[in-house]
């Protein structure tokens, strides 16, 4: 399994913080990024590369993906 990091800034739900968490492929790790993500937005990383940005308001969730 690949390890996968979600980085989330500080914002009005919480701190900066990191979560390091393994996902067997990027399909799983979406998955688990999402259920992470719930409330806030963040950045899904695979090692250096970001794969993409979660981006939460009230109303809508977006995936942005990394250029």
């Amino acid at each position: 399994m690949k390890v996968y990091t979600l980085q989330f800034s500080e914002d009005e739900h919480g701190l900066a913080k990191r979560l390091e968490f393994k996902a067997p492929d990027i399909a799983g790790a979406l998955i688990i990024a999402h259920r992470e993500a719930a409330k806030r937005s963040a950045d899904l990383w695979e090692g250096a590369l970001k794969l993409c940005t979660i981006c939460r308001s009230r109303d809508e969730r977006t995936i942005r993906l990394a250029s």
